[in-house]
């Protein structure tokens, strides 16, 4: 479950509205197949297609998602670390880009150095508030940014306010699944708020 929600989580961050475009259609089949081969624990195969889908897109975010989690599940940080650090010049200051690089920096045990890099990822992020079903999943990756940066009082007040809401019964139980790592956060990065998921 943690697993799970980890992932969802960091899918929020890279799909803020802020960093969207139209996707390749190529890059999605090489995604899809980098994700399949991911899924089956073929870390080479699915290095090779997520490799192949930056070589029609280099600035397509999921990928470099889908790849770095790829070297952390391996134990290769130091080679996530290696591609975040040489994206392209207009990616290299995204929201996404700097969170995927600052948990990467955790996983070398480099806290501080990610806590910097999540503080200037919430600072230029814009405010973002629910909406409606659509916007959930992102406005709780606000909200665990928030609460990851020292906000936690902050984020649990917005929890609190979107919990006396009407909510679906599917944006409810989403939110009770995520509000436990919100306020037992205790400092320590992402992976303290996720139980050091690798």
């Amino acid at each position: 479950m943690k697993k799970v929600i980890y992932i969802s989580i960091l899918t929020i961050l890279i799909s803020c509205k802020n960093e969207k475009k139209e996707t390749n259609p190529l890059v999605i089949e090489y995604q899809e197949k980098g994700i399949e081969f991911q899924m089956q624990n073929k870390t080479d195969s699915a290095i090779f297609y997520f490799k192949k889908a930056l070589e029609i897109d280099p600035t397509d975010i999921p990928t470099y998602e889908s790849l770095v989690k790829t070297y952390w599940w391996n134990q290769q940080p130091e080679l996530a670390l290696g591609i975040l650090e040489s994206v392209p010049t207009e990616i290299q200051k995204t929201n996404s880009i700097l969170t995927l690089k600052g948990m990467t920096l955790e996983k070398m045990d480099k806290l501080n150095q990610a806590m910097d890099l999540y503080k200037t990822a919430f600072e230029q992020s814009p405010k973002i508030r629910y909406e409606n079903e659509e916007n959930l999943m992102e406005y709780i990756g606000y909200l665990t940014l928030q609460t990851v940066i020292g906000e936690k009082q902050k984020a649990i007040a917005e929890l609190d306010r979107l919990k006396s809401k009407k909510l679906t019964e599917s944006e409810k139980q989403y939110v009770n699944s995520i509000e436990p790592y919100i306020r037992n956060y205790k400092g320590g990065g992402y992976n303290s708020i996720f139980g050091n998921e690798n």
